[in-house]
């Protein structure tokens, strides 16, 4: 079958593709398609079909999202739910989905599709495209660079032979982009921590995580590394720095955060009403004139730890 000819009539029944819904546009034309959601590819074009329902739309940039709306009609028309085209549609889907998810048409998008077959993907070599803030944002090396001379890298308590150790290092590239991007996001909120013991504790904790860099620790490390920086993000976010972060961060070894909340949950339960969480509770509520306020808390373990025995 030739690119760009109509399939059978078999393969032309009813799909209803969730980016016209978005876009205001029928991608697939005319005619509509039925998909079986049980072929890998189908399942995966169905998943950009969802993405792009909603991204498209949100583009920040009018002249992105009129490039890209004649690429989707173009990509979920009738030839391309074809079996020899399919996998090209979804290569291109996938390229498109990702380029959209950095809030700009990128590369060939930038510009309408051809009228004819598109070329393989891998004949194109695609245009620089300028990094991002956070790929170029320099608090990481600032941190490095202004650690004490005595300090000394995290021990690796993942492996157990060296020589493994110095071997896992399969991940580091995606683990240290996650990193950065994290510890981007990380900076505002950290700056507006009004405590100066929270402050500290958290500029503490930014300095160990950054130190688990390069060839001298492992893959597994710093995927710990990030497991942390996810979590204390995420508090950041909440501009409060508790669980796990509530207390200065080791400078011999770090264990795996699961381990590390769980030991600050039984150091201070959230069920103690003379404990920090309820001290934090009652101290942003307005003073009442009458009456009192009542700090209830409810924990995973608060059934089991308070069974009597028969």
């Amino acid at each position: 079958m030739a690119e760009e000819e109509t399939p059978a009539a078999e393969e032309t029944t009813a799909f209803n593709s969730p980016v016209a819904e978005s876009t205001g546009v029928n991608p697939a034309g005319a005619n509509t398609v039925r998909l079986s959601t049980t072929d890998p590819l189908n399942t995966e074009f169905l998943y950009y079909s969802a993405v792009l329902k909603y991204i498209a739309p949100s583009l920040s940039h009018e002249g992105d999202r009129r490039n890209i709306i004649p690429w989707i009609r173009k990509l979920f028309r009738p030839e391309y739910q074809s079996s020899k085209l399919r996998e090209k549609r979804n290569k291109y889907l996938s390229y498109l989905t990702t380029s959209l998810l950095l809030d700009e048409a990128v590369d060939i998008f930038r510009e309408f599709p051809p009228d004819g077959a598109l070329v393989d993907l891998h004949t194109l070599h695609p245009k620089p495209v300028p990094a991002a803030q956070w790929e170029t944002d320099n608090m990481w090396q600032d941190t490095l660079q202004n650690l004490p001379d005595e300090f000394q890298l995290l021990e690796c308590f993942v492996h157990e032979n060296p020589d493994e150790c110095r071997k896992d290092h399969g991940l580091d590239k995606i683990l240290d982009q996650e990193f950065q991007l994290f510890l981007y996001l990380a900076k505002p909120y950290a700056s507006m921590i009004t405590g100066g013991t929270e402050r500290t504790r958290v500029a503490a904790w930014l300095q160990i995580l950054c130190s688990v860099h390069g060839n001298e620790c492992c893959s597994k490390m710093k995927a710990i590394r990030n497991d942390y920086m996810m979590a204390l993000l995420g508090y950041l976010q909440d501009l409060r720095v508790v669980g796990p972060f509530a207390e200065y961060p080791s400078w011999q070894t770090m264990k795996p955060l699961a381990e590390a909340a769980r030991s600050a949950a039984e150091n201070c339960p959230i069920t103690d009403p003379t404990g920090t969480y309820a001290n934090e509770f009652l101290s942003e509520q307005p003073m009442p004139d009458d009456g009192a306020f009542c700090y209830i808390a409810l924990s995973g373990d608060l059934v089991s730890n308070n069974i009597i025995p028969n």
